[in-house]
């Protein structure tokens, strides 16, 4: 994983308040004035002018040669990841023009882990953060979302416990953990790794629990029967409404 970063990417990982300071930021970007405009007009609720601002990004970009359009879908994926907080930062059409040029790339076979990672990012999807992680077994970002989305797999197939319906299926559950905690391993030390660490730590406990309960027929519930044990889980409340 290339550890460089060019001049745009100054501000390293800290976070901009909205889209008034990233467009004030990208101002003074050679070859991003459009994307500037288009933060600043949709920050002003200019829906019309912000539209055409990006379209008319979009169409720079693509008069650009490749390698110029591959820095730029890198350094708008690395904005959006670390301030997903700011609303409507990317718009669909600039989404999937990004997704387009990080496709291409993959077609190329560079051994390249970039593209890779932020398709993971922009599609929301674990296996180009899997064939990221092929490439490059060190690469944070992709270990990260890793584990985060098997957790979450665990925390789908769990979120029924509360009614004693466990809706998944205890292999694939453990499977998720395994790989979270192996992934969990390769991370920097930090406030993240621990959170995550923590994270693995609650769904294991909460699966042994689980699986130590249906060894045989209870008269009470499962969260019942957690409490006479003195354990604390997150049982959320389950509504459902009449269709």
């Amino acid at each position: 994983m290339r550890t460089e970063r060019k001049i745009m990417y100054y501000w390293n990982e800290d976070n901009f308040k909205g889209l008034k300071e990233i467009g004030e930021k990208y101002s003074i970007q050679n070859g991003y004035e459009d994307f500037s405009k288009y933060c600043l007009l949709k920050e002003k609720g200019l829906r019309k002018q912000a539209h055409k601002a990006v379209e008319d990004f979009i169409s720079l970009t693509r008069s650009k040669n490749i390698d110029e359009q591959r820095e730029i879908a890198k350094e708008l994926a690395f904005l959006s990841y670390y301030n997903k907080e700011v609303h409507q930062l990317i718009p669909q059409q600039l989404h999937q023009f990004l997704i387009t040029i990080l496709k291409e790339w993959t077609k190329k076979k560079t051994g390249d882990v970039t593209p890779y990672r932020w398709l993971g990012y922009f599609c929301n999807n674990l296996d180009y953060y899997e064939e990221a992680i092929r490439i490059c077994p060190a690469d944070e970002i992709s270990l990260i979302e890793l584990v985060k989305g098997k957790l979450n797999n665990v925390d789908y197939q769990t979120h029924h416990l509360s009614e004693t319906m466990f809706i998944g299926n205890i292999e694939n559950a453990r499977a998720s953990l395994e790989y979270a905690y192996n992934a969990i391993k390769k991370l920097k030390s930090g406030t993240l790794k621990d959170s995550l660490c923590d994270g693995y730590n609650y769904y294991k406990k909460l699966i042994d629990a689980w699986e130590e309960y249906i060894k045989e027929k209870r008269e009470i519930s499962f969260p019942k029967w957690c409490k006479t044990r003195g354990e604390n889980f997150n049982f959320g409340i389950i509504v459902y409404y009449n269709k």
